[in-house]
């Protein structure tokens, strides 16, 4: 009989402390839109401090996330400066993101090494010949239509432009 107490309040204690786990955590929602109120795709939604639980946003700027409440989330994008948001126990948050002054991209740099077969390249191609490069130098190493890659720019491992 004392066994069969025991067991019974055992249970309940465990049942009751999982029932109480689950009401420590919150689903929080929100949009994440710019400065100019358009929704923004793929932005990251962390929780600050817990790695491995995140979010990203919909095509519509959405996100949702379940969290223990009175945690900091964290928002971020590429070009875009990061966000930290502090939740206590509110269900929604909306996020408006600000552009980087100082992450702007102003060139892309395209290189190649290695030999690969143009069918498992998946992008452009192109051939260029070396010697027309040499014969036809320039102090800009792009926008030169007679190299047959324009406004490329043409650089070897030494740094000179071609």
């Amino acid at each position: 009989m004392m066994k069969n107490f025991l067991l019974i309040c055992t249970l309940l204690i465990g049942i009751s402390a999982n029932i109480f786990a689950q009401e420590q955590s919150i689903v929080v929602t929100g949009i994440v839109t710019d400065t100019n109120k358009e929704p923004m795709i793929g932005v990251n939604v962390s929780i600050v401090n817990m790695p491995g639980l995140g979010a990203i946003t919909d095509l519509d700027g959405r996100f949702s996330i379940k969290m223990p409440p009175y945690n900091r989330l964290q928002f971020s994008y590429v070009g875009f400066e990061s966000k930290v948001v502090l939740v206590k126990e509110q269900k929604v948050v909306n996020v408006v993101m600000e552009e980087s002054s100082q992450t702007s991209l102003d060139e892309v740099v395209i290189t190649g090494t290695g030999a690969q077969k143009k069918i498992a390249v998946s992008g452009a191609v192109t051939n260029v010949d070396v010697a027309e490069l040499r014969a036809n130098p320039s102090s800009r190493c792009f926008g030169r239509s007679r190299t047959g890659c324009d406004g490329n720019a043409v650089v070897w491992s030494s740094g000179k432009c071609f």
